[in-house]
């Protein structure tokens, strides 16, 4: 009959192997928030008279602050990923013109901030009010974005700039489909990318 020592010490000996195969406990619980600011911007007037007519190009960037935090008390691997629309500036027809991911490790309960900042978007304004009166826009604006927190493949927490593109986000055929990379479609001065992240 085996000593009630030798038990205690060989089921503490099938515990620690048993432990020792599983994989170590991986958060999935992540807080996001995301402020949105104007990044850089620029105005240059082709020509302006005292009447109020002008001819005058606008280039611009969106800034994104976004905040990250590990809800668990177990550490955390999550991959941030951004992505950003425009529209013509004289028409209709979202098109992706920036997007990018980075990876941010997390202790528990820790949270890091991440700034975005997205390529530039020139639109060109012409305004008479008097000889044709009329204004005509051409060039690219911004439409929104979407962050996605992932944990692997998994998909653990999203957000919108507004209800559609967030639930377009959800919705994972229509996100394929949108975030398909329209540059070389005639999308190719979009302007100059401001990420110093891992930018795709």
């Amino acid at each position: 009959m085996k000593s009630p020592a030798f038990l205690s010490a060989l089921f503490s000996a099938v515990i620690i192997v048993s432990a020792h195969g599983q994989a170590p406990a991986t958060s999935k619980s992540v807080f996001l928030d995301v402020v949105e600011s104007q990044g850089s911007s620029k105005t240059v007037n082709q020509w302006r008279d005292i009447s109020g007519n002008y001819s005058q190009t606008k280039t611009s960037s969106r800034l994104l602050n976004v905040n990250v935090r590990n809800m668990s008390p177990a550490p955390g691997d999550f991959e941030v990923e951004w992505y950003f629309f425009g529209k013509p500036a004289n028409g209709s027809g979202r098109f992706l013109y920036d997007k990018g991911s980075k990876r941010v490790t997390l202790a528990p309960n820790a949270f890091e901030k991440v700034p975005i900042e997205s390529k530039e978007l020139s639109n060109h304004t012409v305004r008479d009010y008097y000889a044709y009166s009329y204004t005509y826009s051409s060039g690219d604006k911004a439409d929104g974005w979407i962050i996605r927190v992932k944990v692997g493949d998994d998909v653990v927490r999203v957000k919108g700039s507004n209800a559609l593109l967030e639930q377009l986000a959800q919705d994972p055929e229509a996100f394929a489909k949108a975030t398909k990379d329209t540059q070389d479609a005639g999308d190719t001065k979009r302007g100059k990318k401001k990420n110093g992240a891992n930018n795709n």
